[in-house]
């Protein structure tokens, strides 16, 4: 389950639909209904859409997250239907197509965050510069939704980093025709992947795959080791630094010294069951490696103790956020 602002969406796989005709069989977490140029298109058909699609999905007994994607070359309709999003606790996923201009961009995201509303920016990254990218990890955007279509391998760089900013929940819509192109893309750092156009029968299939793997793994979107090229939420899975180390870079980005990294890991396993962990290389499960990779060190630890592979990986999620987490 991922919490953001007022949604609760309990899939990592989101549908970009048209309001015209929304995929409603799909079962994703987040359904996100797609066309409103308010310039062509009224607020009122707006939640016709919404009452439309509420009532449909009341119907089937199902409670799934909805949100609405908007674009208009005046500000006013965009307040309008944060306003409108708000009220029915949808997502506002806001379209650059018409609000090119950065400066208007960053002035418009806290007065649409005034509304109340939970808010999304669609993004390519052609559009986003480094010193925008760094703005809009500082403002008050909850989700950041890259638009990766087309980028092939480019796209998981781009995924990275974001997250590693450590600023909105990032969302990442991208050409996914197998469960290995949406799980890669998850292990950079993306906590929704959505699909646009896809077929529904694969959309279904991939979205009660996920939920299934995240339900089974513990940690759905659990990043690749740093050294393999993780975000920094792997940290959770590195050993100390007693040699020269891509860890030491990571440590760098992240802000922390090596003697702090050793001092907060130590002090947030304390209590729990990674503090235990006798006969690993460093004598602490805090410093071992994900459950996916071979270890008979780790693996003999965790069996002496009784941590099954799902609660271990809970076990690591939790200290990657607390230990990337600023007031740690």
């Amino acid at each position: 389950m991922l919490e953001v602002g007022y949604l609760h969406i309990d899939n990592p796989i989101a549908i970009i639909s048209s309001h015209k005709h929304p995929e409603t069989e799909v079962a994703a977490g987040l359904l996100l209904l797609d066309g409103f140029d308010l310039d062509d298109v009224s607020l009122q058909k707006m939640q016709e859409s919404i009452e439309s699609y509420n009532a449909v999905e009341k119907d089937a007994l199902k409670t799934r997250a909805m949100g609405i994607c908007a674009t208009c070359s005046r500000d006013e309709p965009l307040l309008e239907a944060a306003k409108l999003a708000s009220r029915n606790l949808c997502l506002l996923d806001l379209r650059l197509s018409k609000i090119r201009d950065p400066i208007r961009l960053l002035e418009l995201i806290p007065r649409l965050k005034r509304c109340g509303v939970t808010l999304s920016l669609r993004i390519r990254p052609e559009d986003l510069s480094n010193e925008l990218l760094e703005k809009l990890q500082e403002s008050e955007l909850d989700i950041i939704h890259l638009d990766l279509r087309g980028l092939n391998g480019a796209g998981p760089k781009m995924v990275k980093k974001a997250k590693d900013c450590r600023g909105p929940v990032v969302m990442a819509l991208a050409d996914i025709g197998e469960f290995d192109d949406a799980r890669v893309l998850m292990a950079m750092g993306a906590d929704v992947v959505s699909l646009r156009g896809a077929d529904p029968e694969f959309a279904q299939w991939l979205s009660l795959a996920m939920k299934e793997y995240d339900s089974i793994s513990g940690w759905g979107n659990a990043p690749k080791h740093i050294c393999a090229g993780g975000d920094l939420r792997g940290l959770a899975f590195c050993c100390p630094p007693v040699k020269h180390c891509a860890v030491l870079g990571a440590l760098k980005k992240a802000g922390m010294t090596p003697e702090e990294f050793v001092a907060r890991k130590l002090a947030l396993a304390r209590g729990t069951p990674l503090e235990k962990g006798e006969g690993t290389c460093f004598g602490s499960l805090v410093w071992c490696c994900k459950a996916s990779k071979m270890c008979y060190l780790r693996e003999a630890a965790m069996q002496k103790i009784g941590l099954s592979d799902r609660e271990y990986m809970e076990l690591k999620k939790k200290l990657a956020e607390d230990l990337l987490r600023p007031s740690c």
